[in-house]
C-alpha cells in the first residue's frame, strides 16, 4: 500500500473505524443474566442483611428461580428491548420464618413490579416505573 495516497479525510475515516470497534465490549466481558446466582443485597434502597439467603437464578429457558430469605420461589421472565424485564407467574412455598417476613413479602412484591434492570460492576438493579426496587451482585 502507498501511503502518499491517502489523504486526511481517508485517514479520519480509518481512524474512527478502529476506535468504534474498542468500544464494543467483547462476549467475555458482558454480564448476562443467565447462569449466575444474584444475591439481594437491598430492598427499596435499604441494605438487607442477607447472609446469602435471598438470590436470583435465571436461566435461559426464561424461568426464575431462587429464595426470598426463608421460602423457595420460581416463576417466568421476559426480556424486551436492550433493559425491559418483567416476572410473571412468581410462585412460593409457604414456611413461615421468624423476623423475615416482611422482607419476604416485599421482595415478591417488588419483583412483581420489575419493568426494567440494569447491571453495573457486577450488579443488578431492578426498577419500577418509579425507580429502584431490588439490588442484587453476584
Amino acid at each position: 500500500m502507498n501511503l502518499k495516497f491517502i489523504n486526511a479525510s481517508s485517514l479520519f475515516l480509518i481512524s474512527s473505524l478502529l476506535l468504534s470497534c474498542q468500544a464494543i465490549k467483547p462476549d467475555s466481558e458482558v454480564t448476562r443474566l443467565d447462569g449466575q446466582q444474584w444475591k439481594l443485597v437491598s430492598i427499596n434502597h435499604r441494605p438487607v442483611n442477607n447472609n446469602g439467603n435471598a438470590y436470583l437464578e435465571f436461566s435461559t429457558k426464561l424461568e426464575v428461580q431462587g429464595k426470598a430469605f426463608c421460602n423457595s420461589i420460581k416463576g417466568e421472565y421476559e426480556l424486551m428491548g436492550k433493559d425491559q424485564l418483567t416476572f410473571s407467574e412468581i410462585v412460593s412455598t409457604k414456611m413461615y420464618c421468624e423476623g423475615v417476613m416482611n422482607l419476604e413479602n416485599e421482595m415478591i412484591t417488588n419483583l412483581q413490579n420489575v419493568k426494567r434492570y440494569s447491571i453495573k460492576n457486577g450488579m443488578l438493579y431492578l426498577h419500577s416505573t418509579d425507580g429502584l426496587l431490588l439490588a442484587f451482585k453476584k
